[in-house]
């Protein structure tokens, strides 16, 4: 019987990891998105119940109190979280569901459904801390939509998300668009049988 699975998909910001899952699911319709729960205001081009599940934070708190989010933290500023009914449902359904989510949440979904998922470290290239974070700073400035600031604390937890990539079973640099996520799907495809 096809059992669902969950791909955690997890990077350092400006990596390309939601490229990467957007690419992956044109390519594959039958694959579900993981959409998360944000208080963060939406940007130009997103859209509320796809991209993203916007709400103020009294309502984020209301689902935290309830024990409704199987994780969620502070990024940047703002709250994100998955819901437990978002990867129940899936797996329910026997659905391949993609979460592009930050180090820490992958690691928690992980450690609570560790036999329905594959999971996915991409980073960006360069030999060594600071040629990544310098590609990193170029991708976050030609994104146009954050400020410096935010990018300046974007690019502080680089290092100490970089150092969670050995918990995460498949690490893809990212050099190339297509060629990272036909990596990533020929996986996917591969252990999903």
């Amino acid at each position: 019987m096809k059992k669902g699975k969950l791909i955690i998909l997890t990077a350092p910001s400006g990596t390309g990891k939601t490229s990467i899952c957007r690419e992956l699911l044109k390519r594959n319709k039958d694959w579900n998105f993981s959409v998360s729960v944000t208080t963060r205001p939406e940007r130009k081009g997103e859209v509320d119940g796809k991209d993203y599940i916007f709400m103020d934070s009294d309502k984020f708190e209301h689902h935290v109190k309830f024990g409704e989010f199987i994780e969620w933290e502070w990024v940047h500023g703002y709250k994100y979280g998955t819901l437990f009914s978002t990867i129940d449902d899936a797996l329910d359904d026997n659905k391949v569901l993609i979460l592009d989510i930050d180090v820490k949440g992958g690691q928690n979904i992980y450690e609570e459904y560790e036999d329905d998922c594959i999971t996915f470290f991409v980073e960006p290239p360069g030999d060594n801390l600071a040629e990544k974070l310098e590609i990193l700073e170029e991708r976050l400035n030609n994104r146009g939509n954050e400020n410096s600031t935010l990018i300046k604390r974007r690019l502080q937890r680089v290092s100490k998300e970089l150092e969670q990539k050995e918990k995460f079973e498949h690490h893809i640099i990212n050099d190339s668009l297509k060629e990272a996520t036909n990596q990533i799907e020929s996986i996917i495809k591969e252990k999903s049988k």
